[in-house]
Order: C-alpha cells, then structure tokens, then sequence
C-alpha cells in the first residue's frame, strides 16, 4: 500500500497558507466589497435600478431599508453623484473597479495557482503581479467611467442610459471574439501558462509570469468587463455571469468554440438592445 503524501502547503514568514484558502479569501474580499457598494448606493429605489436582472434583489428591500448601514459612511463608495469629481471620488471609483476585478477575474486562475509544480510556491508573486496589470485597467475603466457620467451617457445606478450606446458596446464585443487579436491572446495565456508551469524559480520569477499573464487576460478579457457598463456597474447579476464565462474561456480545452459562442451572444444582444434599453428591464 502506498504511503500518502500529505498536501504541501505554501510558507511565507513563517505561516503556511493553503493556495485554495488563499485565493478565496481574495475573491471573497472583492464579492463583500462590491455589494457594500451596492447596498450604499441603492437609496430605496429599488434594485431593478441597477440593471437587468437586479430587479430580483427587491424582495430584500424591505428588510435593508429598515436597517440603518450607517458604517457605509465611512467606507471609500463610489456613488458618482457629482460631475466634478475630486481625488477621493476617483479613489473610491478605483476601489470598486478593483473589487470587481477580484471577484471576476482571480477565479479564472485558480486552476493554475492551485497547481503542485514549483511555480506555485509563489503564488504572491504571481497573483500581485497579475492584479497589478489589472490595476492599470481599472485606472482606464475609471476614466470611462468619469466620462460617461459628464456626458450624460451613465446615470446615477451606473448603468448607461442609451440603447444606442449599449449596443455600440455589445457589437464592438461580438465583432472583437472573432478579431486575430483576441486568438492570438488566447493562444499567448496558454503559453505564458505552460512556461510558468516549468518554472523552477522564486517571487521575482513569479511576479515576471503573473504581469505577462495578466497582459495576455486583459487583451482576451477587457472587452468582457467593458459591457459591465451596458448591464449596470453594480449588476451583481452580470457579474456573476461574466466571471463564470470568463473563467470557461480561460480554462477550457475549446477556447476557441466558447470564444465564438460568446461573441455571438454578444452580437444577438447588441441587435435586442437596438430597440430595448437593458438597463430598464
């Protein structure tokens, strides 16, 4: 009979720190910071407000309006009620960009940090070398955001107002799945995986892989996070949607079937959303 190996687990400073406790973890933090989020910014008008599909979220209503969320003041909200926006306001928009990208985009690289190669031992470094590539979008993301607002495309839930737009946004998307751009960096997170994967060395090793990995996952996946404007900033809903197909397209064997797949439901929503406003339904 074999003698089992007991699972291996990660030190750092003297803890030891299971790479599945650890990832979670991160993921949790950026799910409970969105909703505060969301919880702040709803002001009795209902969820319905912030998105297809939000409108489930109204049977709690009752219940949070009759419970003061008064620690909510003092927590960095975005809630982008004002067009001159100040260093604070643009904090707090970063803050929630960031905290969609963790509970978004960290569980499509569970598999690869989960792994028992040598690589893995370093999961700090890739993982921050990963959000630090991310980081750099949600500068972008806010900077769209702020934009939109003062043009009167975003409204007060964070959801864009014109069908238009919307399907502007759903049809650069569709079109963008089937670009070489978007094979090629498929093809290039594979790659950056595989070396990583029989890599032998330490943090600075790791950060190097987590940065080029984040690059080819921005280029594959950006356009992606984009149409989080279209379904509504803070539609948890769609959030939850896109993390699970981004992680499918991330890990799965046929990139390239669900990559099409996703660009024609893109495609078919840009076309609904010629003649219906998503953000009202």
């Amino acid at each position: 009979m074999e003698k089992q190996v007991p699972e291996k687990k990660i030190a750092y400073s003297g803890f030891a720190i299971e790479p599945i406790w650890l990832i979670m973890a991160v993921v949790t933090m950026g799910w409970t910071y969105t909703m505060l989020h969301l919880l702040n910014l709803n002001h009795d008008a209902g969820y319905g407000n912030f998105g297809p599909g939000m409108g489930i979220f109204d049977v709690f209503n009752t219940y949070l309006k009759d419970n003061s969320y008064l620690f909510l003041a003092n927590l960095p909200i975005c809630t982008t009620f004002d067009e001159m926006w100040t260093i604070y306001s643009g904090l707090s928009a970063f803050s929630m960009w960031f905290s969609m990208v963790l509970a978004m985009m960290v569980p499509s690289i569970l598999p690869f940090l989960m792994s028992k190669r040598p690589v893995a031992k370093s999961v700090w470094g890739f993982l921050f070398g990963y959000l630090a590539v991310w980081a750099l979008c949600c500068v972008v993301g806010v900077s769209l955001q702020y934009l939109l607002y003062a043009g009167g495309y975003l409204n007060n839930q964070m959801v864009i107002t014109s069908h238009w737009f919307s399907a502007f946004i759903f049809f650069t998307i569709g079109i963008y799945q089937f670009t070489q751009v978007k094979a090629a960096a498929c093809i290039n997170r594979k790659r950056v995986i595989d070396r990583a994967l029989n890599s032998s060395s330490g943090y600075g090793m790791a950060w190097k892989y987590g940065t080029q990995y984040g690059m080819t996952c921005v280029k594959g996946c950006c356009p992606l996070m984009l149409s989080m404007f279209a379904f509504g900033l803070m539609n948890i809903v769609a959030m939850a949607g896109l993390t699970i197909l981004m992680y499918i397209e991330t890990n799965s064997s046929f990139v390239e079937r669900h990559t099409r797949y996703i660009g024609i439901t893109a495609i078919v929503l840009g076309v609904f959303s010629l003649f219906f406003n998503l953000g009202s339904i």
